[in-house]
């Protein structure tokens, strides 16, 4: 027979003899707030049909209408933004998706180069450089217009944090 007795249901106990802590009871009961729950006040009463009172906007829309103004000013077109010496407009956005274009047009053409290349080779007496260059001049092409891509992207994004920057800082009248 066992030495230690079975614990009665609903009363576990500690296995080293100790009792356990029961937890103590707060000091004050729960008191209910004094004032019932009210829902902040709107920053303007809508009409019925969802429309506002005349000359109230949405809060948002001063919001809405900073950003639009971020957007960009393409008051010069490419000539004229290659020859501003100031440089208070960027040639970039307008540049880079040229540039793209050439650099992908140009990728396709050494691709197609190549795979003739490795095409003609496979008859000749290194037949496996040829065939490696069927089987993988796609993948290299593939990494070179993914580095060009990246590479535009960052120019493109610095640009466009310039832009920002330069906007709010007009806005604000520090420049």
């Amino acid at each position: 027979m066992s030495e230690n007795p079975p614990t009665p249901p609903g009363r576990p106990e500690d296995p080293y003899g100790q009792e356990p802590e029961r937890p103590t009871p707060p000091q004050q009961p729960y008191q209910p707030p004094q004032q019932p729950y009210q829902p902040p006040q709107e920053p303007y009463q809508q009409q019925a049909g969802g429309q506002q009172p005349p000359g109230q906007q949405p809060f948002y829309a001063n919001a809405a209408s900073s950003a639009a103004g971020v957007a960009r000013d393409d008051t010069k077109g490419l000539l004229g933004s290659l020859f501003d010496f100031s440089f208070n407009n960027y040639v970039t956005p307008k540049i880079v998706k040229i540039v793209y274009v050439i650099v992908t047009i140009l990728i396709a053409i050494w691709w197609v180069i190549a795979f003739i290349a490795s095409f003609v080779t496979l008859f000749s007496d290194q037949w496996y450089i040829g065939l490696l260059g069927i089987l993988f001049s796609w993948i290299v092409a593939l990494v070179y217009l993914a580095i060009w891509r990246i590479g535009l992207e960052v120019f493109q994004a610095v640009v466009n944090i310039s832009e920002k920057v330069n906007h709010y800082a007009r806005r604000d009248g520090i420049a």
